[in-house]
């Protein structure tokens, strides 16, 4: 179990997180101008989140150097972001996820033919890569969570690797690459959304899905997480599509920033959305943290998550 002094640095309202970060230019169009879109995270502690002026990609400021995201990745995040004390994946995350898995599975159904090719990226537990197999397809995962890939291998028989650089697989290799909730954690993610469409067959689809932060629903600043250092909404999505030579695929169902994406040899443009920013700051300004507290309206959403996670923990596989 964490010790104590883990609960404060990472759950204690009103304190910042335990790391020193850098400040860092915009990773999908390299601007160093920004707007202060929220001071503040889903538990109320002190995380400012900027977007880019120019484009209007949201990430942390400053940003986590490589080293203090490895470490939190090794040492912090299953058990702060997924509540997996234990070192294995918990039940209401392995429900949660196969559900999930078999509706992406259907949504690439057309792609997913015995013998396809298919890359998931940021494979997680493995219940995707199971279900791709289950098709015939020749299914491998990329997944730096220890304890999650060994529980892939363990009880989904499936192949996992513990990560993959830029030569790993040679150009034009998958029919079907898929990366689900996982750019929103990388800190070069323009760089490794360029790599997965160079590993990505010329009539292949790439599956991309990332929170979106524009989501009605939930008050601003429940949006925001030291684990998410970036933030996405549907026109950066498609900027950073974009600049890796990809385009919504027309001949599939898209909701915001879950989206089924296909090369392009269309010109990239300019990577520029002016105004967004400023339209993002207004819209996702929360309320200040000290006012949100004594209005009790944060006690809706604790009991909606916690009441998902028992739902999840209980509902049957």
């Amino acid at each position: 179990m964490p010790s104590p002094r883990y609960f404060f640095n990472h759950f204690m309202p009103f304190t910042g997180y335990p790391y020193k970060g850098a400040p860092t230019v915009c990773n999908l169009c390299g601007s160093g101008e920004t707007v202060t879109v929220a001071e503040t995270d889903r538990r109320l502690k002190t995380l400012k989140s900027i977007a880019c002026a120019q484009c209007g990609l949201i990430r942390t400021d400053p940003m986590p150097t490589p080293d203090e995201l490895a470490h939190y990745y090794a040492h912090a995040y299953r058990a702060d972001y997924q509540l997996a004390f234990a070192g294995g994946p918990p039940r209401h995350h392995l429900n949660r996820s196969a559900r999930e898995a078999t509706f992406r599975a259907d949504l690439l159904a057309p792609k997913l033919k015995p013998g396809a090719r298919v890359l998931d990226f940021g494979s997680g537990s493995g219940e995707f890569l199971a279900a791709a197999r289950a098709k015939g397809c020749e299914a491998v995962g990329v997944e730096p969570g220890r304890d999650y890939s060994a529980y892939a291998r363990e009880h989904h028989k499936v192949e996992v690797l513990d990560d993959a650089d830029d030569d790993r697989f040679p150009a034009g290799h998958f029919d079907v690459i898929s990366t689900h909730h996982v750019l929103e954690h990388l800190r070069d993610p323009a760089v490794v959304m360029e790599r997965l469409s160079r590993w990505l067959k010329p009539d292949g689809v790439l599956y991309a899905a990332v929170p979106n932060m524009a989501a009605t629903g939930k008050p601003p600043h429940e949006r925001f997480h030291f684990a998410h250092v970036h933030g996405y909404v549907r026109e950066t999505f498609d900027l950073l599509a974009r600049r890796a030579g990809l385009v919504p695929h027309p001949d599939y169902w898209r909701e915001d920033t879950t989206v089924i994406y296909r090369k392009t040899d269309a010109p990239v443009g300019e990577l520029a959305n002016p105004g967004l920013a400023q339209r993002l700051a207004v819209d996702l300004k929360p309320m200040p943290a000290a006012a949100y507290l004594v209005s009790g309206a944060w006690i809706w959403p604790m009991i909606r998550r916690n009441a998902k996670a028992v739902r999840d923990g209980f509902a049957s596989r």
